[in-house]
């Protein structure tokens, strides 16, 4: 982010979203403790179980206060779990990029550096910064992503490639891909990946109908029940270009509508500015030329 981006951000947003994030860890780490703890008192016999059940007596009642007990510890470690979600949902749930950017740089990642950096290619990517997208993506190692982080970096990798010119490096990026399998999860991915990275193939070709229905693949592939706000804001960009493309200018209009109504901070939203309200967005660009003295050649 730039200086005057980094002003724009709610700093006690940030620190809120990262303190509960914190404190959600710090729980599910106390929780693994106390699970480890328990177990090896019941494996080693250091406090027979007898010994701290006789209290509330035999039968049943042992059975419930086991069955508590493990219970608390399961919602803690769940707790801990979902604590990252208060960074993710800033650009998950509320589509802005920048305070996701600042949200990863207080996050640790339990010393993963290079989930943290793809986080941070993510960021900038969304926020339009694509060349700072790429420089960040280069310096990242994906040997150890897994699941969704993987597909995620291959994604976003395969997109910046295109946006680039550099479309026939991304058959190298599958190829890598399709070597890291090891699991019914990454060949979905794998999937999801080659729908849309052909998706994109078929659009440059202006082979609507078969981007179309890579399109459809696409969705098909993914989880449409749970998916998040910006999720469905990419989808809905993704149709408008396409319906765009194909001259249905009010079925554009109609999708682009719903970006820029519930996109907020995403570039995709400068894209339904430009195609919704042409004059305005031009007179903007012309403001800002005046003011720097033009743009090079």
């Amino acid at each position: 982010m730039t200086v005057e981006e980094m002003a724009g951000v709610d700093q006690r947003e940030v620190d809120r979203r990262v303190r509960r994030c914190r404190i959600r860890q710090c729980l599910g780490w106390a929780a693994y403790a106390l699970v480890v703890i328990h177990l090896l008192y019941m494996i080693f016999g250091v406090f027979p179980m007898q010994a701290w059940m006789r209290a509330y007596g035999r039968g049943m009642m042992q059975i419930c206060v086991i069955v508590v007990h493990f219970a608390v510890l399961g919602i803690l470690a769940l707790v801990a779990k979902t604590g990252i979600s208060w960074i993710y949902g800033a650009l998950q749930k509320e589509c802005d990029p920048y305070l996701f950017e600042a949200c990863v740089y207080h996050i640790g990642f339990m010393g993963n550096e290079n989930l943290k950096q793809l986080n941070l290619a993510i960021a900038q990517y969304y926020q339009g910064n694509f060349q700072q997208a790429m420089d960040t993506i280069m310096h990242t190692d994906p040997g150890s992503f897994k699941k969704t982080n993987r597909l995620n970096y291959y994604m976003l990798k395969s997109s910046l490639y295109f946006r680039f010119g550099m479309g026939d490096k991304v058959r190298e990026l599958e190829n890598e891909f399709q070597r890291r399998i090891s699991s019914k999860q990454d060949a979905k991915n794998m999937q999801i990946l080659c729908a849309v990275n052909n998706l994109k193939r078929a659009r440059a070709n202006k082979d609507y109908e078969s981007a179309w229905r890579f399109y459809q693949e696409w969705l098909h592939l993914s989880d449409k029940g749970g998916a998040d706000l910006w999720t469905k804001v990419g989808r809905a960009w993704q149709q408008a270009v396409l319906e765009q493309d194909c001259g249905n200018e009010a079925a554009a209009r109609a999708a682009f509508t719903f970006v820029e109504k519930y996109g907020n901070r995403l570039f995709f939203v400068k894209d339904a500015a430009q195609f919704l309200h042409p004059r305005e967005t031009a007179k903007t660009e012309e403001e800002g030329e005046e003011q720097s003295g033009g743009t090079e050649a």
